[in-house]
């Protein structure tokens, strides 16, 4: 009897020393790390010919398509959508300017007022892996990119039933 309350109080010493080989739940408030991704595939070393503005890209390209567009990163109070490969493309003839100011022609402001307008002029790029799925890292640390910036996008145009249009990018050439 001895032995066996010996192999016990061992066993469980060993057992708060080191884990019981089972896992945990997960921690729900921890932050999961994202998996590092060369973005290097993602950006063009050459501007690709042929770019359309966003404007006339939303009025001619076709559902499934390739299209190649030309814009500014904007045209949204926050133009990322945080932690994945998207962001807001505005049209390079508009100009944002600030809320509740006066807007010319060539000019919009993000107030609701120009909502409409705005919807017109913007589309939301996603850059897509080979298996055309979103990729899982910030377009800002995988593209090296920043609102303003000026942007060549080459992907394919997808379009629905309700005239929404996104630009699935295979490759991204910034201006510098």
């Amino acid at each position: 009897m001895k032995l066996t309350i010996q192999g016990f109080i061992l066993s469980l010493a060993v057992s708060v020393l080191f884990g019981c080989g089972g896992t945990s739940p997960a921690d729900p408030t921890a932050i999961a790390t994202p998996v590092a991704i060369n973005g290097e595939k993602y950006l063009l070393a050459d501007e690709p010919d042929g770019a359309i503005g966003v404007i006339e890209a939303r009025d001619s390209a076709k559902d499934g398509e390739p299209v190649v567009i030309v814009g500014c990163i904007g045209g949204a109070a926050n133009p990322w959508i945080e932690g994945r490969a998207a962001f807001t493309l505005l049209d390079a003839s508009m100009a944002m300017v600030a809320e509740g100011a006066d807007n010319e022609e060539g000019e919009i402001c993000l107030d609701d007022c120009c909502a409409e307008e705005r919807g017109k002029c913007t589309t939301l790029v996603k850059v897509v892996d080979g298996d055309g799925k979103l990729v899982a890292a910030d377009s800002r640390q995988l593209l090296g990119v920043s609102a303003d910036d000026t942007v060549v996008v080459s992907g394919t145009a997808s379009k629905d039933a309700s005239g929404n249009f996104t630009v699935l990018a295979q490759g991204v050439f910034v201006r510098r």
